[in-house]
C-alpha cells in the first residue's frame, strides 16, 4: 500500500482518481490547491504525488521545485497543459511522468504503479545488480539492491526516471541506445511518448553526475554511457 497525494482543484477529477487508487488499497490524501502540501509532506511523507499545474492558489511547477528541494518522491503531472514546452518544463522541474487531460484513469493508475515499482526497487530493470565505473578521476558506483548510486562516495539524489536511465545505460556501457528504446524500457512509454522526454531526463541526469561526458549524445539516434567498468579500467 502506498500513500498518494493528489493535488487537483477539480473535485470531480480528484474524487474519481481517489476512488480508483483506494480500490487498489492505497491511502490517498487530497488537496484542492497547493496550500498545505509541503507542510503535510514533512509530517506524513507520500510515496507518490499526482499534481495539477494550474491551481487556484498557486502553480504546480513551483510546488514540484519545492518538493525536489528535500525529496525524490515520484511526481506525476496531471494537467490540461498539453504543449510540448509545458511537458519539457515539467520534466525539468523534476517530474517523472506527465499525463494530459482528458485522460484514462486506468492508464493513470497503471503509470503510477510502474513509477512505484521503479522508485522502490520492485521490478527494476537491473534489480539486484551492482557495479562501478571510472571516468578520469571520478568513480561512479551503483547498488540496485539498496537503490543507491554514488559519485566519488557522495550519494546522488535521483528521481525514479533518472535512476532507471542511469542503470540501463551504465550496465550497457559503450552500447549506443536509441531514444525510443530508452523511452519504452526505462520510462514505460510504449506508444505516444515524445523522445524529447528522454532528452530532458538525460540533461537532468548529466547535471547530477557533474560531467556531461559520462553520457555521450549520438547525434540523430540516442545515447552511450562512457564510463569504463572498473574491472576494465
Amino acid at each position: 500500500m502506498a500513500r498518494i497525494f493528489i493535488v487537483e482543484d477539480n473535485e470531480f477529477i480528484r474524487e474519481g482518481v481517489t476512488e480508483y487508487f483506494q480500490l487498489e488499497d492505497h491511502e490517498v490524501v487530497e488537496f484542492a490547491g497547493v496550500e498545505g502540501v509541503i507542510d503535510r509532506m514533512a509530517v506524513t511523507p507520500p510515496d507518490l504525488v499526482i499534481l495539477d499545474i494550474m491551481l487556484p492558489d498557486g502553480n504546480g511547477f513551483r510546488v514540484a521545485r519545492d518538493i525536489r528541494k528535500s525529496s525524490d518522491v515520484p511526481i506525476i503531472f496531471l494537467t490540461a497543459k498539453e504543449a510540448e514546452a509545458d511537458r519539457i518544463t515539467g520534466f525539468e522541474v523534476g517530474a517523472d511522468d506527465y499525463v494530459v487531460k482528458p485522460f484514462s484513469t486506468k492508464e493513470l493508475v497503471m503509470r503510477a504503479k510502474a513509477l512505484l515499482r521503479r522508485a522502490y526497487g520492485e521490478g527494476s530493470l537491473e534489480s539486484g545488480a551492482s557495479g562501478s565505473w571510472r571516468r578520469g578521476s571520478d568513480r561512479l558506483t551503483i547498488d540496485s539492491q539498496r537503490h543507491q548510486a554514488h559519485m566519488n562516495d557522495e550519494e546522488l539524489k535521483l528521481t525514479s526516471s533518472e535512476w532507471e536511465l542511469l542503470c540501463y545505460l551504465a550496465f550497457r556501457a559503450e552500447q549506443v541506445l536509441s531514444r525510443r528504446v530508452l523511452l519504452g524500457e526505462c520510462l514505460d512509454y510504449l506508444h505516444d511518448g515524445s523522445t524529447r522526454t528522454v532528452d530532458t531526463h538525460i540533461a537532468n541526469l548529466r547535471s547530477k553526475l557533474g560531467d556531461s561526458d559520462w553520457i555521450e549524445t549520438v547525434r540523430g539516434y540516442g545515447y552511450r554511457f562512457n564510463g569504463a567498468p572498473e574491472s576494465e579500467s
